[in-house]
């Protein structure tokens, strides 16, 4: 217990206390008053919080690749050739070299990609109470009544 403390809350008048806190004054003071006033202080416990950083909540996003399938239906063209006989015997023909060209198409699969937003990530901070027990040592001051009169009555 520091002085300070001790010198705290003991009767009237601003007079110094002694190591008890009891002020000396007053002693004498008491055959003139029919009483001598002694405080009894206690140290009480008492608690609040404060904010403090706790850590810290790191967001990252990073790019996994994956071989992805699908099926796409492609269409092409074939040639066939059929031979026909022809019935008319009368027509006439022509004999002779020539060339024809016939086109032929098919559907190519053309892959793209592009980037689609399939999900957002809500990040929230809540606030969540709790208790916790705090636990200190308090100090408590006594009182003492010596009474060397022999009178032996006292109140406490």
């Amino acid at each position: 217990m520091e002085r300070d403390d001790r010198n705290r809350g003991i009767s009237e008048g601003d007079e110094p206390r002694d190591q008890e806190g009891v002020n000396p004054g007053d002693s004498r003071n008491l055959e003139e008053r029919d009483e001598l006033r002694v405080q009894r202080s206690e140290e009480e416990l008492r608690a609040g919080v404060r904010e403090r950083e706790a850590g810290q909540v790191g967001v990252k996003k990073s790019v996994r690749t994956e071989r992805e399938s699908m099926t796409v239906p492609k269409k092409r063209e074939e040639l066939s050739v059929d031979r026909v006989p022809m019935n008319d015997e009368g027509a006439p023909g022509q004999i002779g070299d020539g060339e024809v060209s016939i086109p032929v198409v098919e559907e190519e699969v053309v892959v793209s990609k592009r980037p689609v937003v399939k999900e957002e990530l809500r990040i929230k901070k809540a606030v969540v109470e709790e208790e916790e027990i705090v636990e200190a040592d308090v100090r408590k001051e006594e009182v003492e009544i010596d009474d060397a009169s022999g009178t032996g009555r006292h109140q406490q």
